[in-house]
């Protein structure tokens, strides 16, 4: 599974949004990252980008653990490797 970090009022997270159909992209889970999300905070942790989701989003973890913060790598990335 693939991550997609976004917070509520981030425009890079709604450009990457609006670029990409991402209803359509069963691999792609985007996690909303607010205080009552525990799961999103938990893969946060998991994948060791707390520190890093303080100073940038949105943030794309692959299913091979590759972390991506550019929003063009992240567009790129989900055109090219989902279906």
């Amino acid at each position: 599974m693939t991550y997609l970090f976004t917070k509520q009022g981030c425009g890079k997270c709604d450009w990457v949004k609006n670029q990409v159909d991402l209803d359509n992209m069963s691999e792609i889970k985007v996690m909303q990252l607010d205080s009552e999300n525990s799961e999103a905070l938990a893969l946060l942790a998991y994948y060791e980008c707390v520190a890093l989701s303080e100073k940038k989003l949105p943030i794309l973890v692959s299913d091979d653990q590759e972390v991506i913060t550019s929003v063009g790598d992240i567009k790129n990335y989900l055109l090219n490797h989902t279906a």
